[in-house]
């Protein structure tokens, strides 16, 4: 990682530039003024590194960063637009459902641009290992591990967001090797890309070397989190194992990650505080039949778990994140422009994001309106003391009518406590805003990888009360349980482990799906979670009745008559460039930019 800190100021104005030269359209047209020839660059162990920091560079960018946010969230329950929302046409349209083959989201090129860069990187890799003996063979296994897992992650969020898709492996250099591709369906895609990350996944690295200077094993913080390792190869297969509806080895791969995340607490916790003043501790389900490792708030100190995950970044919770801010500690390197702009950057001062310290996009009224009044109206979250509420949201009045988003916003959550109730919350000073938008972007963490094996569980199990089924309906609330308590101060509204509470799951498939909303707002997974759930249903949408209210009057009543109107259209330029590539029945009209709603 410490190459990546080193370089990535330089590469990143090169991964702009090359961003730049591929347009929306161009997604295989990458030319040799994109790459440096082959002739006089890959000679030498360095010249990988430098390619490889490169990909996480290009990951970086507003482009990609903007579409994890938009593909993954946008057309979901929890987040709306602001009242500026209509300034950015393109945002607004996809926010109401509106889709058109023209909108800027259905460009997919900054995503074939990392895809290439990594194929790039594997192609050319064994030869730098025949000229340079400082890259031995288990440094080339562990690089084509890391981009073999990037471009995988690439893949798998195109597939979630337009269904079938160009799926190549072969690194485009020059013109004349420009192909144009049909479509390869989502289930072949996943299945390849799950191939894929199975043949890696013995070859990458668990740890990465420690920063010189820094305390214990894994450091002050988590550098580890910051490239691809086991562990984040691991999570990328809980994911796709889950879609695909292989359980077991949901199981599996989450096992693994929590046996590595159980060596690392030993490892580094007990001797002398790291991560600053933020340490995970020992948490176990009320059942005795779970422990694992956790950052846990208290009533006095209800900021600990937003602070180390999102305010200082790169925690022991994590497992693969984008980091904007080099040590969680120290001065921003690169700005998260998509964040700001989104987001907003809470800081009129900012120098930063859009004019304003506003986003475009705000949490739906029924988020708001859950905690209005504290009347005990509550679903989603367990209750006033939750503090997942009061962290990832910031009121504007005390009514809880509107609200920022301040997750991947602010770098400190202050608040102050009476009983269970955050009296203080709607007052201004709880969260403390950088001036430069620099915090991290979390692909996956740990309490992600456990609601998904809880997911696992239940979906494994039948819906009658058998001992069998009852066995595995108490396994996934086990880790409901501690993912929800750690969050929530007041015992008197923690899960409890009854008969009751693991006795029907339907009940636990409901509450599992409010803690993963809960657990994870406004982190690009709210709108791919809805789709899974439609196919575990077998393509039922009922699960997607809270959409037209978001809509209102200014989307359709009906956004989604038809499974495939889950997925983006093709963006236009794609299909007059790609005679092998055809715009989606439901999009294929006569007009240019006609919407799925005429």
């Amino acid at each position: 990682m410490k190459y990546i800190e080193q370089s990535i100021v330089r590469l990143a104005c090169i991964a702009c530039v090359g961003l730049f030269l591929v347009s929306c359209g161009d997604f295989l047209e990458i030319t040799p003024r994109d790459m440096v020839t082959e002739d006089n660059f890959w000679d030498e162990k360095t010249d990988v590194d430098q390619m490889v920091t490169g990909c996480y560079t290009a990951m970086q960018g507003y482009d990609f960063i903007s579409r994890c946010v938009v593909w993954g969230d946008l057309r979901g329950t929890d987040i709306d637009g602001a009242s500026n929302i209509e300034n950015y046409d393109d945002l607004y349209q996809a926010l109401v459902n509106n889709l058109m083959p023209s909108n800027q989201f259905t460009s997919w090129s900054s995503f074939y641009y990392v895809i290439n860069k990594c194929n790039t990187i594997i192609r050319m890799a064994p030869e730098v290992h025949e000229k340079d003996p400082a890259y031995r063979q288990s440094d080339l296994q562990a690089t084509i591990a890391e981009m073999t897992a990037l471009r995988s992650l690439c893949y798998w969020y195109l597939i979630r967001a337009f269904d079938a898709v160009p799926f190549y492996r072969d690194a485009v250099q020059q013109e004349d090797e420009v192909k144009t591709l049909p479509v390869t369906s989502f289930e072949t895609v996943l299945n390849e890309i799950i191939s894929d990350l199975e043949a890696v996944k013995p070859n990458a690295l668990d740890h990465y070397a420690a920063i010189s200077g820094d305390d214990g094993d894994l450091g002050r913080y988590n550098s580890n989190c910051n490239r691809i390792t086991r562990s984040a190869i691991n999570a990328m297969l809980c994911d796709m194992y889950l879609w695909r509806g292989d359980y077991d080895k949901v199981i599996s791969c989450a096992d693994e990650i929590l046996a590595v995340k159980k060596s690392d607490y030993e490892r580094n916790y007990g001797k002398s505080m790291m991560m600053g003043t933020f340490a995970p501790e020992p948490i176990a389900a009320s059942s005795g039949n779970f422990t694992t490792y956790l950052y846990k708030n208290t009533q006095t100190n209800g900021n600990i778990v937003f602070n180390a995950i999102f305010g200082t970044g790169n925690s022991f919770e994590s497992i693969f994140e984008l980091s904007f801010n080099n040590t969680g500690i120290g001065s921003p390197y690169v700005t998260s422009l998509a964040l700001a702009t989104l987001y907003g950057t809470g800081n009129k001062n900012s120098k930063y994001g859009p004019t304003s310290a506003d986003g475009f996009l705000v949490p739906t009224t029924v988020i708001m309106q859950e905690a209005r009044g504290d009347n005990g109206n509550w679903s989603i979250f367990r209750g006033s003391s939750d503090t997942r509420f009061y962290c990832s949201m910031h009121a504007t009045d005390k009514n809880y009518t509107e609200a920022s988003i301040r997750k991947y916003v602010a770098y400190i959550f202050q608040v102050s406590a009476q009983s269970t109730k955050y009296i203080n919350y709607e007052e201004s000073g709880n969260f403390l805003l950088p001036e430069a938008m620099n915090r991290n972007w979390i692909f996956y963490r740990l309490t992600d990888i456990m609601l998904m094996k809880a997911e696992a569980y239940l979906m494994k199990s039948g819906a009658d009360a058998s001992d069998a089924n009852k066995a595995l309906w108490a396994k996934a609330f086990d880790l409901i349980e501690v993912v929800a308590n750690r969050s929530v101060t007041a015992t008197s509204q923690q899960l409890k482990n009854t008969d009751a509470a693991v006795a029907n799951r339907e009940k636990l498939q409901t509450l599992l799906r409010n803690e993963r909303r809960a657990e994870l707002l406004f982190e690009g997974k709210r709108w791919f979670d809805m789709i899974r759930y439609s196919k575990q249903a077998g393509g039922d949408l009922k699960d997607l009745n809270g959409i037209p209210a978001k809509c209102g009057s200014r989307g359709s009543s009906n956004p989604f008559p038809s499974w495939a109107h889950l997925f983006w259209p093709y963006n236009k330029q794609e299909i007059k460039k790609n005679p092998n590539m055809k715009q989606k029945s439901i999009y294929n009209k006569d007009t240019e930019d006609i919407s799925i709603n005429n």
